[in-house]
């Protein structure tokens, strides 16, 4: 099996990015600007998987982690989380914020709790996630670093 190259995003990968999302039924809203903190996933030039961070100082919001369905159940997912943990680290936050419809398990495995969305302040909420690209029931989910 060929485990793909994890690199970081370019402005030059976000149609790729954005179809990829699509295709999973993601918001892409926000990623344009946000594409210089998205890793992606690559296999023989292919974009199978990517994940980004918004960053607001010392807190991000993890956001758009997706595998492409015919890649699923590889540990791309894992390797893409990993690199992605690093780099908020190196970034220098200390909490991470994510919203989501779909994954509240797989988070909630990699040491995710789940906190009542109200509770979040701070520049983090102007992200569009929080002011609209996610629907209001979607799990909030906090990790501090």
């Amino acid at each position: 099996m060929n485990q793909p190259t994890v690199r970081q995003a370019s402005a030059n990968d976000l149609k790729r990015i954005e179809h990829l999302l699509e295709s999973a039924s993601l918001p892409t809203l926000g990623v344009a600007e946000h594409v210089r903190h998205f890793l992606v996933a690559e296999n023989k030039g292919t974009i199978v998987g990517t994940i980004g961070l918004e960053v607001y100082g010392d807190t991000a919001l993890l956001r758009s982690a997706v595998i492409a369905a015919e890649e699923q159940k590889k540990g791309i997912g894992s390797q893409l989380y990993n690199h992605n943990l690093s780099q908020a680290r190196d970034l220098g936050v200390k909490r991470l914020i994510l919203l989501t419809n779909t994954a509240e398990a797989y988070f909630a495995r990699k040491g995710f709790k789940k906190i009542d969305q109200k509770s979040v302040t701070g520049p983090v909420t102007t992200s569009i996630e929080f002011t609209g690209a996610c629907p209001a029931h979607a799990a909030c989910m906090e990790l501090i670093l």
